[in-house]
């Protein structure tokens, strides 16, 4: 998921040195829809996949949609004034 993220990112442009999406957007979304498919119901606390007849995806989905409900407008608020005053970039 990483490497792959991170090879688009590079690939469509996107400004992001540290690969902070690729880590923690992108793999912690495929961390939270994992449980979905692959949690064993007889591991205790390991969910009811997909995988295992279980209906824990739809949940894994709400809170992937809540998730980005509640960061997106937040990190808008932050960045783009940030953009607008030029303090996002260091110059070289």
């Amino acid at each position: 998921v990483y490497q792959g993220v991170s090879m688009l990112m590079r690939l469509l442009k996107v400004d992001d040195v540290v690969d902070a999406f690729a880590v923690h957007g992108a793999c912690g979304l495929w961390g939270l829809l994992a449980l979905g498919f692959f949690g064993d119901p007889d591991e205790g606390l390991g969910g009811n996949g997909a995988f295992y007849g279980g209906d824990q995806m739809g949940i894994q989905i709400f809170a992937a949609f809540m998730i980005l409900i509640w960061v997106a407008p937040l990190s808008i608020a932050i960045m783009l004034p940030l953009k607008l005053l030029g303090a996002l970039r260091l110059s070289d």
